[in-house]
């Protein structure tokens, strides 16, 4: 059986039971992987953990070029990304690729409500002062819905990594596919 779980920096096989995704349309089969244990999770979480001092060192303007080439590959895989979330949701070829133009999009709109919403600032009050600053919080958890499989996991994924923090994502079960094809970018 392929590689499912990106883990660790390295896709490995899911040893868990297997999965299948197949186009709502024409129920043909389109995917099928092993899904992950319990001890996998738990192996993604303890990864994602000690990766998050590293990614959090590397600073905004480091993380933000990853990012950025990540929109790079998102541009250049539009077609294919779009045909995939159509195939796997059912939705026309033509919603699909919003889909992937709004993935795109959102990285501007990420970096600039980063730039915008953070740093550090302090003051005075009352004889005491206060100091507001932003670190990242570590590992965040994304669940992703079927409905919108690529955008709405990304929308989370994109600006938790720009503030410094680690992913474990979890996509639909009735929309891997396209799950494994956005993390492979």
């Amino acid at each position: 059986m392929p590689d499912s779980l990106f883990i660790n920096g390295s896709w490995i096989s899911g040893d868990g039971s297997e999965l299948y995704s197949s186009n709502p349309a024409t129920n043909e089969l389109i995917w099928s992987r092993g899904t992950a244990t319990d001890l996998q999770v738990e192996h993604a979480i303890f990864a994602a953990r000690q990766a998050a001092p590293e990614w959090e060192k590397l600073g905004f303007e480091e993380r933000c070029n990853y990012i950025l080439k990540f929109e790079e590959l998102l541009k250049a895989n539009h077609e294919s990304l779009a045909r995939t979330i159509s195939e796997e949701t059912g939705k026309p070829f033509w919603e699909s690729q919003t889909e992937v133009t709004a993935m795109t999009a959102k990285i501007a709109i990420s970096i600039k409500a980063f730039q915008e919403r953070t740093g550090e600032s302090s003051s005075d009050l009352a004889g005491v002062k206060s100091v507001l600053r932003h670190k990242p919080h570590g590992v965040v958890a994304v669940f992703g819905p079927y409905n919108f499989p690529a955008h709405l996991p990304n929308g989370h994924i994109v600006p938790a990594l720009l503030a410094g923090n680690t992913i474990v994502f979890k996509p639909s079960e009735l929309t891997p596919k396209i799950a494994e094809e956005v993390i492979d970018l």
